[in-house]
């Protein structure tokens, strides 16, 4: 439960908005989160219910907030309590919210709980997302929708299976030229890699 970070991801707990232990936000390996981008774990709010405003949720939060500083571990239980109490009944989450591998959410993006972005995407800025993103897609707007796909499907096919996210530091480095090069040749070159090593 609660957030969990790939390695070498650039983020900071301002980019991650959780409101129960039960919501979940993953971000996988090499992710850049740019300043302002906001990943929601749940907050969805019931449209039908009466008060779109989480009444009971702010008024336990007021009442228990005052008490912190004279009753301490009371009030702090009474106040969580109440929070997960409510919380079922006035916001809810959409499910788990999935960042894949090698994903830039550019500044301002907003991401909507439950929502799962492929590996590769990209997340233009101020954009908010609804909906899943596929592998590679470039996609921008409110709501965000896809502007166009960063390969070709043979070349995003061919990028899924080599994973380059999952290969050691060492590996990265020795392929440091093909990353900024032609992606024909990347992808040649790590085929070429991965027969040798068997992993074909």
């Amino acid at each position: 439960m609660g957030v969990t970070i790939g390695e070498h991801s650039v983020a900071t707990p301002f980019h991650f908005m959780i409101f129960s232990p039960d919501d979940v936000i993953q971000v996988g390996k090499y992710c850049g989160l740019s300043i302002g981008a906001k990943i929601l774990g749940g907050g969805e709010h019931f449209l039908n219910n009466v008060a779109a405003f989480p009444v009971f949720s702010i008024q336990n939060f007021i009442e228990n907030a005052k008490g912190i500083f004279t009753n301490g571990p009371a009030a702090i239980e009474n106040l969580l309590a109440g929070l997960m109490e409510n919380y079922k009944t006035e916001v809810y989450t959409k499910g788990s919210t999935i960042i894949g591998n090698d994903v830039l959410i550019m500044y301002n993006a907003l991401i909507l709980s439950g929502v799962r972005i492929g590996d590769g995407a990209i997340v233009g800025a101020g954009a908010v997302v609804t909906k899943d993103v596929p592998p590679y897609a470039i996609v921008a707007g409110n709501p965000a929708r896809i502007i166009k796909y960063r390969f070709s499907e043979e070349q995003i096919k061919a990028l899924l299976r080599i994973r380059w996210w999952d290969w050691s530091d060492e590996e990265i480095k020795e392929f440091k030229e093909y990353f900024s090069g032609d992606i024909e040749t990347f992808i040649l070159k790590a085929f070429e890699k991965m027969e040798e090593e068997g992993r074909l």
